[in-house]
């Protein structure tokens, strides 16, 4: 789901207010998935090991999905077999 959200244009939008959400929810790490309580904090955040090592990962090629693991384990599309003529 966020490696979706990595590969939409970015925008200067602005967060939805939500109170429920440290800092309001207006300081995000879209990279991590984690809200901050502020903007200094979540600079803090940009610089660490763990931010980095993430934003590696989100770079490179695209997670498997449930579909690659399913050819990968022989489950593939169905094989109907050839369509008959109805007369």
């Amino acid at each position: 789901m966020v490696y979706d959200e990595l590969k939409k244009p970015e925008g200067t939008k602005s967060l939805p207010v939500d109170e429920d959400l440290p800092g309001m929810g207006q300081y995000y790490c879209l990279h991590c998935d984690r809200y901050f309580a502020n903007v200094a904090i979540r600079d803090e955040h940009f610089k660490t090991k763990r931010h980095k090592k993430r934003v590696k990962i989100m770079t490179g090629p695209a997670p498997h999905t449930q579909l690659d693991a399913d050819l990968a384990g022989g489950m593939g599309m169905p094989d109907n077999g050839p369509k008959l003529m109805s007369m």
